[in-house]
């Protein structure tokens, strides 16, 4: 098999809005069953719970939606749709998202860069989260993590230039790639990939959002 074009073909199949719609069923499915505490801290985030990240990812529609993108993807911006929820229940949270995201179903499935890209995949990357705080294990869809390695990938690599280093490659699965980089492993966990070269000096580059403080023990 020519697992190379077999990854472009997938990747390129790939319904970004389709796929954000799984996402998000996935997730409600998750922190509306039974015994789920809402209250329950999220690791992997900046300290949120289950109920503040349902909150970011309700309140990254509701902003997309009412065209309220001023900041985004900043900390005040997250920090706002966190904030104004703590008084909304989850359930009702879910409700509102179920009716914004049945608008950006559609507007993410014409999502080839860009925010459009970013957003699709900051709600698989909070499924993660939410799933590993549940203890449940890693799962995400294998065209999803296709589309966003190889994205990942290319920004990484346009950085490096950008930043004057040398070229570099970096051994690692598309789901360490996707976990990785969004800043769910420590900076250790990233030199124990395999690189080329001393992987000090891309360090900077490698974290999207910075690293994290401890290891999750999350295994992909």
């Amino acid at each position: 098999m020519d697992v190379a074009r077999t990854v472009r073909r997938v990747t390129a199949d790939l319904d970004p809005g389709a796929s954000y719609r799984g996402a998000r069923e996935r997730i409600v499915a998750m922190v509306t069953a039974p015994g789920v505490d809402p209250g329950l801290v999220v690791p992997a985030t900046p300290a949120w719970s289950v109920h503040d990240v349902v909150a970011h990812v309700a309140g990254v529609a509701r902003d997309a939606v009412n065209g309220n993108m001023v900041g985004a993807p900043g900390n005040e911006w997250t920090e706002a749709q966190v904030s104004r929820s703590v008084t909304v229940s989850i359930d009702e949270l879910v409700e509102q998202w179920n009716i914004d995201g049945l608008i950006l179903d559609e507007v993410f499935s014409g999502a080839t860069d860009g925010m459009l890209v970013a957003g699709v995949l900051d709600v698989h990357t909070h499924e993660a989260d939410l799933r590993h705080a549940l203890g449940l294990p890693f799962r995400a869809p294998a065209d999803v993590l296709g589309w966003a390695a190889q994205r990942l990938r290319r920004g990484f690599f346009e950085a490096v230039e950008a930043a004057g280093l040398p070229e570099v490659d970096v051994a690692a699965t598309d789901a360490e790639w996707f976990r990785g980089r969004f800043g769910r492993r420590t900076g250790d966990e990233v030199r124990n990939y395999v690189w080329s070269a001393d992987p000090t000096p891309y360090l900077d580059t490698w974290f999207v959002f910075g690293r994290a403080d401890a290891s999750l023990g999350e295994r992909t």
